[in-house]
């Protein structure tokens, strides 16, 4: 029986040189990464260098796919030129498929021809693939090396930012003794995104146990698309936490989330459902601060999203009464309190422009 041993290397990130060897193959595709700012209309052209470093002469075949990502950051790779931020049908290759002796290179132009209502950004990915070769003497196997090129297209002035949280929870991890916690993206723009953000994990007698940063890898979400990013946490106990995610996309407003979870770490390695609730914890030692407004947890939100859409607007007036409105209601509220500062520092802002 013959086996086919096929690896894929591609690079999101980083930009360094990709290569892929297997006694006789050695594969080098150069570069990793294309990233465009492009206008409507426009048409651009490339090059992209594969390098044989193997030991053979090998016959090395093109394919443009779409550029897709589940739930976890994985990336996918479908045929078709189907998905609505996809640029395969605007991309061609010369040549396709090829010949290249040991040491040698080939140069294979790309051509982008970017439709006039374009907009936000696209992706697509250019595979290298050499055509199977005998491995190992006797082995009964065949080897293939296939590597990838991402392009990134932003069509220039056509984007917006858009998002929310979709998601905040904690569950047991594989390891004894050790945690987890999830935050959800939803992308609702037309451009790319890398989020940025904290999250905080209290007790519930309000003392905070961990402070921990999102996506310091600075991962990207894509194009209406949702991203689950996952925070390993150590030496947590099994108990009752409250969790406060404070997370900026670059939009118009930093996005901000609370929930309520129930965590048990066993060495048995058991993820345990976690019940979500957007509750606050309403604790205070500030003093100073002015008698506290009896509201409901609806009536805190609703004073939350009002402030939100307030700033947004460009009432920074009328937002930092509302924020402050909420704070009186709810003085721990974490998240609001950032905003009001935010708020404050942008009327002051103002002032000074004024003069």
């Amino acid at each position: 029986m013959i086996r086919y041993f096929n690896l894929i290397i591609f690079c999101f990130l980083s930009a360094a040189p990709l290569a892929h060897g297997q006694g006789v193959i050695s594969l080098n595709v150069w570069p990793p990464r294309v990233d465009l700012n492009v206008t409507p209309g426009e048409s651009r052209t490339g090059l992209i260098n594969v390098n044989n470093r193997g030991l053979e002469r090998v016959q090395v075949f093109c394919q443009i796919n779409d550029v897709s990502m589940d739930r976890y950051g994985n990336l996918l790779y479908p045929e078709g030129g189907t998905s609505a931020t996809s640029c395969e049908p605007w991309m061609s290759v010369n040549p396709e498929n090829f010949f290249l002796s040991q040491g040698t290179s080939q140069q294979v132009r790309y051509t982008l021809k970017v439709p006039e209502n374009a907009a936000g950004t696209y992706l697509a990915s250019a595979f290298f693939q050499t055509k199977p070769q005998e491995g190992g003497k006797g082995t009964g196997s065949r080897l293939s090396a296939r590597l990838g090129v991402l392009f990134i297209l932003t069509v220039s002035n056509t984007g917006f930012k858009d998002g929310e949280l979709s998601a905040l929870a904690m569950s047991s991890s594989t390891k004894e003794n050790a945690a987890q916690v999830e935050l959800g993206f939803l992308n609702k723009g037309n451009i790319l995104i890398r989020p940025k953000g904290t999250i905080e994990i209290k007790t519930e007698e309000g003392f905070t146990v961990s402070k921990v940063l999102l996506n310091e890898e600075n991962q990207a979400v894509l194009p209406r698309s949702e991203r689950v990013f996952r925070i390993p946490l150590s030496d947590i106990k099994s108990g009752i936490y409250n969790l406060f995610a404070t997370v900026d996309f670059g939009g118009s407003e930093i996005l901000s989330g609370e929930s309520r979870v129930n965590l048990i770490v066993e060495a048995s390695r058991h993820s345990w459902p976690i019940p979500q609730s957007r509750n606050p914890i309403k604790k205070t030692t500030d003093k100073d601060a002015k008698p506290a407004v009896k509201a409901s947890p609806e009536e805190v939100k609703a004073m939350y999203d009002l402030a939100t859409r307030q700033y947004a607007s460009g009432d920074y007036e009328a937002s930092l009464t509302t924020w402050q409105k909420l704070l009186r209601a709810d003085p721990a509220h974490s998240s609001a309190r950032k905003n009001m500062e935010r708020t404050k520092t942008k009327i002051q802002a103002l002032k000074k422009i004024k003069g």
